[in-house]
């Protein structure tokens, strides 16, 4: 290619057959970067059939970082300063051309519209909240062929087992899937892939499922939830001196301001199990009218999250991520026995703060449940109140009416998983693919949605990277501060030491505690209205009837006892 350097004294004409030129070597370059591997991910409906195809109902599990977001769930004619994790995925699926809505008049161009597409959520995650196992279900384009009855009754004459006939509501029309021909993984669209590729970073497609039973609901087919809700030890900036001492009337008088008994803590999250009326952990919502407080609580304890393989990044503790790999001619035995330092990972170092998670497991929850549940037990890792706190709001006789207090702080709270007992749902994670013996085989590599290029790690690793980073550089800064005074300095009490601030501090799981005053026990302060008379205030205000829930309420009880 002749390369020039200096236009000036090129003429007019001459100047705009250079540019013609180089517009089109440029669309030539940019049609054929379009046949890239990565850019063959992308779906290209160029015909009437492909829009027309087979529709099949899917169940895809996402995670997604929700510091950024208003939340899971889209409201309509409902501006937020943040988009939701709907809106997002919407997007994406629109995009790709996975789904094909019905029209909603009241709805505009932009806003989802998950009209005729079976859609259904396991978990309605709020503003600020993370997921690492959310699941929807949804009705999406399939590469599944689609036969006309002619050609399936042709078909019928080959074995009855090498053929699955099954009838797609969206479009109305019947298909016969020859398994000899097209397989349901291998030859089916690489939904994570595709997803992955045109959602941001922080919003990551995990696994799909190919066979939901007919009736699955993402919602109603749930059988468990599972959240956890990080925080350090100590909590917050532990208060220096005598000042940073507890009452010393307190049993506890001799813990410093800023860190948290996790044993009490964990004493009164055990108590939290079984089936209880939690009216008095949650947020009252009159326009769902709920008149059954009652959830099962399977599990509720504190946990400490160590760095190996379970903790934050912990996956480069395993053999295939170590600093050195293993010479290639040993076993991995033999490979495991060197005593060369470079074959052995350095043990890890668990140094304060240490980090721990509130970790419980329910089949359903409340409006605002687990943060609710995580202020009382701050309160009491605080030592501002007993674990016998819990019993007493867990009595519904006692204590009909919610004390006010306020539920801890969003972000440190991620749904972790949704299970599905009973649906037997058949997970494609990525990096998952079908071997020549139709088992579902592990493999890692570049382009498989997983590992290199383009794929769910690399993206991830540039949020966490970023986080870490900024998490280091001011662990850093903070501890130059203390650090700057000398060792004899920093026994001595401080200037302010006889000054002991009157306002208390509570921490809610937030970066910082929060001033409160004088503190006020939480079976002390005032109460709320009981939650009948705020649904018939919300129904008075609304001009409706109350809704007739004997049988529901029948039902739904029977399954909690269950």
């Amino acid at each position: 290619m002749e390369l020039q350097s200096n236009y000036s004294h090129w003429s007019f004409e001459k100047l705009v057959e250079r540019v013609t030129l180089l517009e089109r070597r440029l669309k030539q370059q940019t049609e054929k970067s379009a046949t890239s591997p990565l850019a063959l991910l992308e779906p290209r409906l160029t015909t009437t059939a492909d829009v027309n195809g087979s529709r099949e109902k899917r169940a895809l599990k996402f995670a997604y970082l929700g510091q950024r977001y208003n939340g899971l769930e889209f409201h309509a004619n409902n501006a937020t300063p943040y988009p939701t994790i709907e809106e997002e995925m919407w997007k994406a699926l629109q995009k790709a051309k996975l789904i094909f809505p019905t029209p909603n008049p009241s709805l505009q161009e932009r806003e989802p519209n998950w009209e005729g597409c079976d859609y259904s959520k396991s978990g309605r995650t709020d503003k600020g909240v993370s997921a690492f196992g959310q699941v929807i279900g949804i009705r999406v384009r399939s590469n599944r062929p689609l036969v006309s009855p002619e050609q399936r009754m042709k078909e019928n004459t080959s074995s009855v087992n090498d053929v699955k006939e099954d009838h797609d509501t969206s479009n109305n029309k019947t298909y016969s899937l020859d398994l000899t021909t097209f397989h349901p993984i291998k030859d089916e669209i690489p939904y994570p892939q595709i997803l992955n590729r045109l959602l941001p970073p922080e919003i990551r497609v995990l696994a799909w499922c190919p066979f939901p039973p007919a009736d699955f609901s993402a919602r109603f087919s749930c059988g468990e939830r599972c959240y956890k809700y990080f925080f350090t030890q100590p909590a917050f900036a532990p208060t220096v001196g005598s000042i940073g001492a507890l009452d010393k009337k307190s049993s506890r008088s001799r813990q410093r301001e800023g860190w948290l008994n996790v044993e009490a803590m964990q004493q009164a999250a055990s108590k939290l199990e079984g089936l209880h009326d939690f009216r008095n952990f949650c947020k009252v919502d009159p326009c769902k009218q709920i008149d059954n407080f009652e959830r099962r609580i399977n599990k509720a304890d504190i946990i400490e999250v160590k760095p190996d393989e379970e903790g934050p990044a912990g996956y480069l503790n395993l053999p295939n991520f170590q600093q050195y790999y293993p010479f290639l001619d040993q076993t991995p035995e033999e490979s495991r026995g060197r005593e060369h330092a470079h074959d052995v990972l350095p043990p890890a170092v668990q140094s304060n703060p240490k980090l721990y998670a509130f970790r419980v497991h329910g089949s359903a929850f409340l409006w605002h449940q687990v943060r609710h549940m995580v202020a009382i037990l701050f309160l009491i890792g605080q030592g501002l109140e007993e674990p016998s706190l819990v019993d007493e709001l867990l009595d519904i006789e006692r204590n009909p009416q919610k004390p006010t207090y306020d539920m801890a702080d969003a972000a440190p709270l991620v749904l972790e998983d949704c299970r599905f007992p009973d649906a037997d749902l058949q997970w494609i994670y990525l990096c998952d693919y079908m071997g020549n013996e139709g088992g579902i085989t592990k493999a890692g590599g570049k382009g498989d949605g997983k590992h290199g290029l383009g794929g769910a790690v690399d993206a991830l690793w540039k949020v966490w990277h970023k986080h870490k980073i900024d998490e280091t550089l001011a662990g850093s800064l903070l501890d130059l501060v203390v650090r700057r005074h000398t060792t004899e300095s920093l026994a001595k009490e401080p200037l302010n030491a006889a000054r002991r601030d009157q306002s208390q501090k509570v921490y809610l799981g937030g970066d910082a505690p929060r001033l409160a005053g004088k503190y006020i026990p939480v079976l002390e302060r005032p109460r709320m209205e009981l939650v009948e008379a705020v649904n018939a205030k919300y129904l008075q205000r609304k001009g409706l009837q109350p809704p007739d829930r004997a049988s529901k309420r029948g039902s739904f009880a029977k399954t909690l006892a269950e």
